[in-house]
Formats: C-alpha cells, sequence, structure tokens
C-alpha cells in the first residue's frame, strides 16, 4: 500500500528538498575568467604579492551555525601560502612578501594601504560575482591607485582571497543524509589584478565538499583546478 502524505509531510519534505537545491548551488561555481590582455599574452604575469586571505568558517550543529574565528585564521594562512605554492610549481610565478608594517613613508601607511586595497577589492567583488564573464572584457578595475601600495617594482599582479565554508557536526551529517541538506564545502573567490593599473586580470572561484578545516589535498587539487588557466611562465 503505497503511504500518503499529509499536507504538512509533504511541506516538509518540499522545504528540505528546496534548502537542499539552494545548499548544493553554492558548489556548483567553479570557473576561470581571464582578462584579453593576458590570454594574448600582452600582459605576463611573473611575479605576484599574495595578499592576506579572509576565509571563514562555521561549525553548523543541530543548534545552528557558530563562528570559528581560530579554524578561520588558521584555514585563511594556509591558503595564502597554498596559493603560492601552486602558482609556484604549476605556473612558474614567483610570489613576493607584501609590504611589511613600519616601512615606507610613515610607520602607518603600509597597513592603511593594505586594509584600504582590501575593502576596495571587497567593494568590487559583488559587482565580478554578478557578471563574472565581463572580466573576460577587461570591464573590471581597482584603478592604478594600487600603486600607492608601493610594493617591489618587480610585482606584476596582486592576488586577493576571499572564502566562506561550513564544517558540520557528526549530528548534521547525520540529519543532512537524511534530508539531503547542504554537505560540509569551502568556496573561494580569488581574484588576480594588475599591480600597475589595477586590471582585474583573472577571477576564479574553486570549490570543494568536505570539512574545510582538515582539507589540504582536496584543497591543493581545488586550487590547481581554478587556477589552470592562467599560462605559465616559461623561461626568457
Amino acid at each position: 500500500m503505497i503511504p500518503i502524505l499529509s499536507f504538512r509531510d509533504f511541506k516538509m519534505r518540499t522545504l528540505f528538498l528546496a534548502a537542499a537545491i539552494i545548499g548544493f548551488s553554492c558548489l556548483s561555481t567553479n570557473a576561470q575568467f581571464l582578462h584579453p590582455k593576458v590570454n594574448s599574452k600582452q600582459t605576463t604575469v611573473r611575479t605576484v604579492v599574495v595578499m592576506p586571505a579572509k576565509v571563514t568558517v562555521v561549525r553548523d550543529s543541530m543548534k545552528g551555525p557558530e563562528g570559528m574565528a581560530a579554524e578561520s585564521d588558521e584555514l585563511s594562512t594556509r591558503v595564502e601560502k597554498m596559493i603560492s605554492e601552486v602558482l609556484s610549481k604549476q605556473k612558474n610565478i614567483t610570489s613576493l612578501a607584501p609590504p611589511a608594517p613600519g616601512t615606507g613613508s610613515g610607520d602607518s601607511q603600509p597597513n592603511y594601504s593594505i586594509a584600504d586595497f582590501q575593502t576596495k577589492f571587497d567593494e568590487l567583488l559583488p559587482k565580478i560575482m554578478k557578471k563574472r564573464s565581463d572580466v573576460k572584457k577587461g570591464r573590471f578595475s581597482m584603478g592604478d591607485e594600487v600603486l600607492n601600495l608601493n610594493l617591489e617594482k618587480s610585482t606584476d599582479a596582486i592576488v586577493f582571497i576571499r572564502g566562506e565554508g561550513k564544517k558540520l557536526t557528526g549530528g548534521k551529517t547525520a540529519f543532512n543524509y537524511l534530508v539531503y541538506g547542504t554537505p560540509a564545502y569551502l568556496t573561494l573567490r580569488i581574484g588576480i589584478v594588475d599591480a600597475r593599473n589595477g586590471e582585474v586580470l583573472l577571477y576564479t572561484d574553486p570549490t570543494f565538499k568536505g570539512d574545510p578545516t582538515t582539507a589540504i589535498d582536496r584543497l591543493r587539487k581545488a586550487l590547481e583546478k581554478g587556477l589552470k588557466k592562467m599560462p605559465t611562465v616559461t623561461a626568457n
């Protein structure tokens, strides 16, 4: 005999299914968009400065999500280092250190400049995400104010990193399995910006499923895939 669902049960299952579809959609973005100058090799990126990453992770339990400040900081640092490793090993691109505090024209100037341009990228990012394909048309730029960062003259580009992820408790993992809920995941949003004129040279959003706080190999593979289209630097 086929069981007949009550309206309440039908409504609850519909809500769970809708939540699952929305949840999994956040894992579907994984694309790369290159500026035409990079594609045509008019602009070559040999050296970059990787800015401090901003990656936030939450722990999702049956009581709801809660912040993981220490884990977020640790993951942010790991992502920074791994992006530098991937660029070096896969693309022969060298990563230089960002400006150190206490250097430049004033003690507070380098810190202010870094924070200012982190904010500037945060303001530009929603526009990029809304129409990512426009990166391929060269329509996004942070402006030549990036020169105020006072980076080494050999710096070709600046790497900005944002991301968010979710770690599940055992109880929430079992619950999500029953109702097709969103799995643990990490989504990164990476922008590579020309250090001389501020043009967005590359935008990519590598994503993977699983606990982001323990990911090493999965993180590396996601970054390698996300930066696959970035041209490899060849010896002169």
